[in-house]
């Protein structure tokens, strides 16, 4: 299944680790790494599957059984993404004025567009509850990746804010429909 996000301002993925000068880094080799779009779609696929978590576990894999699916990090066409460093402060509550010592700058991406890829990487595991198939696990994959609006860090702050479009499957009032039945199946078998 491939992934189209569109980006509607700058984003940061930080590192965890700053170098001199810049508090929040960002690895200019991989500037959204496919751990991070997992995590995202697996949350996204939580919010919108409420009662129905075993068929997220189901799809996304536990700790006991792996997922059968697995993430390309992002890639970006052209035009190339651009690297800028933002300055933010703290301010206190009190006086309005900005807290001595709370001066941070990150790196943030600017970039048009990207594209990943979730692809099947082992055959479908055996779970409790009802089977499912290739095209179940892509329903779930196709709306969680949908659903994403917003990554990485800085969303309070405007950053991070996305469109995510999946092709095959797209995204129609029929898939959403698949996923609905899903999301009732499981539950009545919770």
């Amino acid at each position: 299944m491939r992934v189209t996000i569109t980006f509607h301002g700058p984003f940061r993925v930080a590192t965890g680790r700053g170098r001199p000068g810049i508090d929040a880094a960002v690895d200019p080799d991989e500037l959204l790494p496919a751990s991070s779009l997992k995590g995202l779609m697996r949350d996204s696929a939580e919010r919108l599957l409420p009662g129905a978590k075993g068929l997220a576990d189901a799809v996304f894999g536990t700790a006991r059984h792996p997922s059968a699916w697995a993430w390309e990090g992002a890639s970006f066409p052209d035009p190339p993404p651009r690297i800028r460093v933002r300055a933010q402060v703290s301010l206190d509550e009190e006086t309005g004025a900005a807290k001595h010592g709370h001066l941070l700058y990150g790196e943030e991406v600017w970039a048009r567009a990207a594209e990943f890829t979730v692809y099947r990487h082992t055959r479908l595991p055996r779970v409790a509850g009802p089977e499912l198939g290739e095209s179940d696990h892509l329903t779930v994959l196709a709306c969680a990746a949908a659903g994403v609006h917003a990554l990485g860090g800085g969303r309070r702050r405007g950053l991070g804010w996305v469109t995510c479009t999946p092709r095959e499957p797209a995204v129609d009032p029929e898939l959403i429909d698949r996923i609905l039945l899903l999301a009732a199946h499981w539950r009545d078998h919770a």
